[in-house]
């Protein structure tokens, strides 16, 4: 029972590590899609904890069910003659979500710690290239040491910002949605789910069949949609400037407790090669089925094309990328429905 327990817990843990990325530890995510809502933010982040528990769930479950070793057998079986479109898509939303992590992890590293943004990228690529070994244990182990390091300071910064501010707390006014988000609170916590699935499914579908996870998936889902719920409360009694900044939450972190901003620095750096080591690990293990090129190799080749895009930075992406990833898994879930009828 302990064991079980223990190998639900670790798939719990590695669902954290993957959808808390640069996005959503930054606050970047939570003000685009929940907090410019205004008053039906907390409606929005309930319904979002609520489908995520449902889908990281579902996910597990059918994989074990269909003894899938990869996302692309997972596809085959659940889309037919779409998991092709399907299969490219989910590469290239991996692969994108990669090369952003690295260029994130150059940036953190220059402005917070005064070191070369490269010293960055190659830090959270190694890391991201040792979780990608060992069929997935490595990504469960990598997840298991730096995620309860990470949580802890996200927790404690988003318990300061609520319980602790100093001053009356006060709802921002809702703001106009930047590019493809919708300004309609169901459809943003929607989008919101279909897009991050696309990383947690790729790790459900890909971890052993020993691991179980059903529950640990649930429980991954229902941790982060409370954690969600924690953030946005805190982000939605910034003034519009700490709205309008790149990394909100750091900007109310460096508001609240100055000697934080560096702790926080750190845990956004170690949210940053969580997601990295998940899409690296899924990428590779879908390459690693071609002959002659195990997963190893292809991590290699994975992080060597991606370096050149990381040295690029990113703009708009939260407001642009992954609001049309998660159009794009609005459709492939309509997809999903036609083809299993």
């Amino acid at each position: 029972m302990v064991l079980i327990l223990r190998a639900e817990l670790a798939v719990a843990i590695a669902v954290v590590g993957t959808m808390v990325g640069a996005g959503f530890a930054s606050g970047q995510e939570l003000v685009q899609f929940f907090v410019m809502l205004g008053p039906e933010a907390p409606a929005a982040v309930m319904l979002m904890g609520t489908l995520l528990i449902l889908a990281t769930s579902q996910v597990r479950r059918l994989a074990l069910k269909w003894h899938t070793n990869s996302y692309h057998d997972f596809l085959v079986v659940l889309l037919g003659k779409w998991e092709k479109p399907a299969d490219l898509a989910t590469g290239a939303f991996l692969f994108g979500g990669l090369a952003i992590m690295l260029a994130g992890s150059g940036a953190v590293v220059q402005e917070h710690f005064g070191l070369a943004p490269l010293t960055g990228i190659m830090a959270c690529g190694v890391l991201a290239f040792l979780a990608s070994l060992g069929k997935g244990h490595g990504l469960l182990l990598i997840n298991a040491f730096l995620v309860p390091v990470m949580l802890a300071i996200i927790i404690v910064t988003a318990v300061i910002a609520v319980f602790f501010r100093p001053g009356p707390f006060h709802a921002t006014p809702p703001a106009s949605p930047g590019g493809l988000i919708s300004s309609n609170w169901v459809l943003n916590a929607c989008l919101y789910v279909t897009y991050n699935m696309v990383g947690i499914a790729v790790l459900l579908t890909s971890l052993p069949a020993s691991r179980k996870g059903v529950l640990g998936a649930g429980l991954g889902g229902l941790f982060l949609g409370v954690l969600a719920y924690l953030l946005v409360k805190a982000l939605r009694g910034l003034s519009p400037a700490g709205l309008q900044a790149e990394l909100p939450l750091l900007y109310l972190v460096s508001g609240l407790q100055p000697g934080l901003v560096h702790l926080y620095a750190l845990a956004l750096w170690l949210a940053i090669v969580t997601t990295a080591a998940s899409n690296l690990y899924g990428l590779a293990t879908r390459l690693g089925q071609i002959p002659a090129l195990p997963p190893w190799r292809a991590a290699v080749l994975i992080l060597i094309l991606a370096l050149p895009v990381a040295t690029c930075g990113f703009i708009n992406l939260v407001s642009w990328i992954y609001p049309f990833f998660g159009y794009l898994g609005l459709v492939m879930l309509f997809l999903a429905l036609v083809c299993r009828l």
